[in-house]
C-alpha cells in the first residue's frame, strides 16, 4: 500500500508552485510536468512539445514506482485526462479520487488567481494572440448551449481588445469554475490551505504530511 497525498483546488491558486517546492523534501509526481502541459482546457496553449501517451505512461509509471518504494508520494489531482485539444489518459491510481489517502485543498485570493491566469495566457506577440483566439474558437465549436457560446464570444471580444484581465475573469467564471466545483464536490478535504504565500503554504502542508507519515510509520529524510 502507498499513501497518496493529493492537492486539489482552483486553477491558478498555485498548486504547481507548491508541488515544485514540496519536491525538495518529498517524492512528488508532477503530472503537468510529465505531460508537458497544464491541466486546464487551454493547457497546451503555446506548448508544442506535449508528451505522447507512450512517453507519458513510461515516465509516470517510473514515478509511481519511486513513490511506492518510499511508501508515499504527493500529486496534484488532474482527473482522468490532461491536456487541451490533445488529451493524455492518466493512470487509474491517480485518476480515481478514492485512491487518495489524504486530500489537501488549496484556495487563494481571487485577485491572485486571476493574475496567475493572465500570466499564463496573455500573448507575447500578435502570433500568440492569433493562436489564443483560434484555440478559444475551437473550444467554442465544442459547445451547443447558446448561452455558453455567447459567453465565449464575449471572451474573444475582450482578447481582441487586449483586455486580458477581464478575459481571464470570464474564463475563470464561465469555463473553469464549474469544473472546479465538480471536482471539489467529490472530496472532503483533510487540510485546507489558503495560499497567499507559497513558502508559508508549503510549510503548513509539510507539517501535515510529516505528521501523517509518523502515523503510518513511514520514515523520511529531509533533502535540504
Amino acid at each position: 500500500m502507498v499513501v497518496i497525498f493529493g492537492l486539489f483546488g482552483k486553477t491558478g491558486c498555485g498548486k504547481t508552485e507548491i508541488l515544485q517546492k514540496l519536491e525538495r523534501n518529498h517524492p512528488v509526481i508532477n503530472i503537468e510536468s510529465i505531460a508537458r502541459t497544464r491541466g486546464s482546457i487551454l493547457g497546451d496553449l503555446y506548448h508544442l512539445n506535449m508528451a505522447s501517451q507512450e512517453e507519458f505512461d513510461r515516465e509516470i509509471y517510473e514515478k509511481i514506482k519511486e513513490g511506492q518504494k518510499a511508501g508515499y508520494f504527493i500529486v496534484e489531482y488532474e482527473g482522468r485526462k490532461i491536456g487541451g485539444i490533445k488529451k493524455l489518459k492518466i493512470p487509474e491510481l491517480l485518476a480515481d479520487v478514492k485512491n487518495y489517502t489524504y486530500k489537501i485543498l488549496i484556495d487563494c485570493p481571487y485577485k491572485y488567481q486571476i493574475e496567475k491566469l493572465v500570466s499564463w495566457y496573455k500573448p507575447k506577440n500578435e502570433e500568440e494572440k492569433k493562436l489564443l483566439l483560434e484555440r478559444i474558437f475551437i473550444l467554442r465549436r465544442s459547445f451547443k448551449n447558446p448561452d455558453i457560446i455567447k459567453k465565449i464570444d464575449k471572451i474573444m471580444e475582450k482578447i481582441k481588445d487586449d483586455r486580458y484581465y477581464e478575459a481571464a475573469e470570464l474564463i475563470e467564471k464561465e469555463l473553469y469554475r464549474s469544473h472546479y466545483i465538480r471536482s471539489i464536490k467529490k472530496i472532503e478535504p483533510d487540510l485546507v490551505v489558503y495560499n497567499r504565500d507559497v513558502e508559508e503554504s508549503v510549510k503548513k502542508i509539510e507539517e501535515f504530511i510529516e505528521e501523517k507519515l509518523r502515523y503510518h510509520g513511514i520514515s523520511w529524510k529531509r533533502r535540504s
